[in-house]
């Protein structure tokens, strides 16, 4: 057995159950893996319902919610096999899954896999599913090399020597977003490669509105970016905080521009214009200015914060 697939879930059985399923679906037994489910504090406790699965289930529960790095390294500190998977819970895996992470990762080397994810025929189509089906390594030609910033843990595979080297997520990023960026920062300083694995395919059975997506860049903003900048102080510049950010000493006409483009109430005009009429032919510079605008405002209170 070479891989084990990690999955944290908070509060969420019934999605949690549909991706063991998906799994199961998928199984192929000259290819097994194991899997860890861990329970990050739910009320109540989740609990794996079926025991008829073709792969081990471990459950691993966290007496109260520490968020996704340390559920996720609690999923780490469990596996015993030289490849670790990570999928969220509302994933749902196709075919060839875990054949295609074997072929393209060689667990005992540095390659870092990042598979394709689509949204689930399920989820109702709109300008929001388009723009975030575009983002990552979409934006990349097959041929390209794959920046680090791209590297997301809803479905992904790295050593796991190589996770264990580096010491795994950096648990004081509980809010949404940050903890991915982090991680990958230190798997490329440590030799990690990041390939493009297609044939690795999730689909994403859940999709949130445009507010939750502006709430919670906010929230990444505000209290991720703090703890990002001081650990990693290039991430500045790579996360563009050298011209939202309140504080940064760049005083260019570029950062005032944009400063003055990110203010309110704009942003939630747009917001619930686009909610109001979410299949109109929104362009996709609409989005990338609606998360500019939460990251702004994010990092505005954060300077408050700590003045």
């Amino acid at each position: 057995m070479i891989s084990t697939v990690v999955i944290p879930t908070y509060n969420r059985q019934e999605q949690l159950a549909a991706a063991l399923d998906a799994l199961a679906v998928q199984f192929e037994p000259d290819i097994p893996f194991a899997v860890v489910v861990v329970d990050d504090g739910s009320e109540p406790a989740i609990s794996i319902v079926r025991q008829d699965y073709p792969y081990p289930v471990k459950l691993v529960r966290l007496p109260e919610n520490r968020g996704r790095a340390a559920a996720r390294n609690a999923g780490i500190a469990v596996v015993e096999t030289p490849l670790t998977v990570f999928i969220d819970d509302d994933m749902r895996v196709e075919p060839g899954y875990i054949r295609a992470w074997q072929e393209y990762v060689d667990p005992h080397g540095k390659t870092v896999g990042l598979g394709h994810v689509v949204f689930h025929p399920d989820v109702q189509r709109d300008a929001l599913t388009r723009y975030l089906e575009t983002r990552g390594i979409a934006k990349l030609s097959d041929d390209e090399q794959i920046p680090y910033r791209y590297f997301l843990t809803y479905n992904s595979a790295v050593p796991t020597h190589l996770l264990r080297e580096v010491g795994g997520f950096d648990e004081r990023l509980r809010a949404w977003g940050g903890e991915d960026l982090e991680l990958a920062l230190r798997l490329q300083r440590a030799g990690g490669v990041f390939v493009r694995v297609p044939d690795a395919k999730a689909l994403h059975a859940h999709c949130r509105d445009l507010l939750r997506v502006w709430d919670i860049s906010m929230q990444f903003a505000r209290d991720s970016m703090p703890i990002l900048f001081e650990k990693h102080p290039e991430l500045i510049r790579e996360l563009h905080a050298d011209v939202l950010g309140p504080l940064i000493t760049e005083h260019s006409l570029r950062r005032v521009i944009i400063r003055a483009l990110t203010r309110r109430p704009l942003p939630d005009w747009l917001c619930s214009a686009i909610t109001r009429w979410p299949k109109a032919p929104w362009p996709m510079r609409a989005f990338d200015y609606v998360i500019a605008s939460a990251w702004r405002r994010g990092l505005d209170e954060a300077a408050q914060r700590g003045r």
